[in-house]
């Protein structure tokens, strides 16, 4: 009965999780591990997205969040001489998702019985509205400022405050999970 229950949590826990869609890249022939530095790029901003994730205090999570990132994989951060320099963006989009299915399984009672009957099987169609959000993190080799890796993740925030925060953690984590580490 105990591994029951604990089944049922971890599958409910892991149904909260977001999945989040990771990509990177990086230029060809520049290995990243060789920059020892990084710093966050002063850069103009344009908000062009949603203003919740374009505000001062979530941009500040971002960055927060990529400096420990990626100090936990061995790069210092040095605001004065960077090696290479980050800078991120944020892009919202509208979506909406349809899906059908059978309020009832069709089933058999003998030859003229329920099967396939479209009284007993009528589909289900419901369609959800949602915004899907873009984080891009790219980073520069500061001399000659060409863009030498770049991470991004595509998913649905939550915008609830606890939620929101950890989303954001989240979201950076994953999109720095491709980027190399100096260990």
């Amino acid at each position: 009965m105990k591994y029951y229950i604990l089944i049922i949590v971890l599958f409910v826990l892991s149904a909260c999780q977001t999945q989040f869609k990771v990509g990177a890249e990086s230029a060809p022939n520049v290995d990243v591990r060789q920059y020892k530095s990084f710093a966050k790029e002063v850069t103009l901003f344009v908000v062009r997205s949603n203003p919740i994730l374009n505000s001062p205090l979530t941009r500040q999570r971002i960055e927060t969040a990529i400096n420990n990132e990626l100090t936990s994989k061995s790069y210092i951060n040095d605001t004065q001489s960077p090696e290479l320099v980050y800078s991120f963006q944020t892009h919202t989009q509208n979506k909406q998702e349809t899906t059908t299915t059978n309020s009832m399984p069709t089933m058999g009672w003998g030859y003229w019985g329920m099967y396939n009957n479209p009284m007993f099987a009528r589909p289900q169609t419901t369609t959800r509205n949602y915004e899907e959000a873009t984080l891009i993190i790219d980073f520069k080799d500061k001399k000659t400022g060409k863009i030498v890796w770049q991470g991004w993740v595509i998913g649905e925030f939550n915008y609830g405050k606890e939620t929101f925060n950890n989303q954001i953690s989240e979201a950076v984590k994953d999109a720095l999970s491709r980027f190399p580490s100096k260990k």
